[in-house]
C-alpha cells in the first residue's frame, strides 16, 4: 500500500517540524508535526511506551540520560494509519568545567568603538573529553552611575551543539578555539550624555554548559 497519498490506503506520513537537538542537556523536549492530509489525528510513542494520541504536538519532561526515540504517525477517521516517522536523540549528562577570564589588559570601552573580546580559558577537570556547548557573560552587579542594560552590549560566545569547544580530559583551551570566539562587550553610542560611564568598571560573571 502507498503511504504517501490520501485515499491510497494509508494517510501520508507526518513531517516533524519541531524537535530537540540530536544531543541535548535539557531534560524537557517538545515535538510538533503536520500532515499533508487534512483532518488526521496523530499518535505518538516515546521509547518503549505505548502509542498515545497527541494532537499536533507533545512535550516530555524528566527524561533520563541516554538515547531516546520518538515516533509519530497519522490516523484517519476510518482508522487507517500511516507508517511512523521517527526522531532519535541523546539526552547527555552535564559535565563540570571552569572558566578563567583574563581581563587585566583589556582596552578601554568608548561609545561607538568596536566590541572588545573577553579572553577566556576553559579547563576540563573530568577524566574524559567534554564538549562545551554554551558560554555566557553577564554583568554581576550594575554600577549605579552607568546602568549596563542601557549602555552596555554583551556579545555572547558562539559555542553550540553544532559548534562545541572540545576539551580533552584534564586539559585547558583558550578561546578562540574550534571555531568558537570568546564573548565580547561594547559600549553603546547613545544620543545622551554618557560621561557618567567614564572609568566605570563592570563586574562580569561567566557561565556555560558542557556534556561528555
Amino acid at each position: 500500500m502507498s503511504d504517501s497519498s490520501p485515499g491510497g490506503g494509508r494517510p501520508p506520513r507526518p513531517s516533524i517540524v519541531r524537535h530537540p537537538a540530536q544531543t541535548t542537556l535539557s531534560t524537557s523536549v517538545g515535538f510538533r508535526f503536520v500532515d499533508r492530509q487534512a483532518g488526521v489525528d496523530f499518535l505518538c510513542k516515546l521509547d518503549g511506551a505505548g502509542w498515545k494520541r497527541c494532537g499536533s504536538g507533545v512535550a516530555y519532561r524528566g527524561l533520563a540520560v541516554g538515547a531516546h526515540r520518538f515516533l509519530v504517525r497519522a490516523e484517519e477517521g476510518r482508522g487507517a494509519r500511516s507508517w511512523p516517522v521517527r526522531f532519535d536523540w541523546v539526552q547527555a549528562e552535564p559535565k563540570s568545567f571552569s572558566i578563567a577570564a583574563e581581563l587585566s589588559g583589556l582596552s578601554r570601552l568608548y561609545p561607538g568603538a568596536g566590541p572588545v573580546a573577553l579572553p577566556l580559558t576553559l579547563t576540563n577537570p573530568n577524566s574524559a573529553l567534554i564538549f562545551v556547548t554554551s558560554l555566557r557573560v553577564s554583568v554581576a552587579r550594575d554600577p549605579a552611575a552607568c546602568p549596563s542594560t542601557a549602555n552596555l552590549e554583551l556579545i555572547q560566545a558562539n559555542a553550540s551543539e553544532k559548534r562545541p569547544v572540545k576539551i580533552p580530559a584534564g586539559a585547558s583551551v583558550r578561546l578562540p578555539a574550534n571555531g568558537v570566539a570568546p564573548p565580547a562587550i561594547a559600549l553603546r553610542d547613545l544620543p545622551v550624555n554618557q560621561d557618567p560611564c567614564q572609568g566605570v568598571q563592570f563586574p562580569l560573571a561567566f557561565s556555560g554548559e558542557a556534556h561528555g
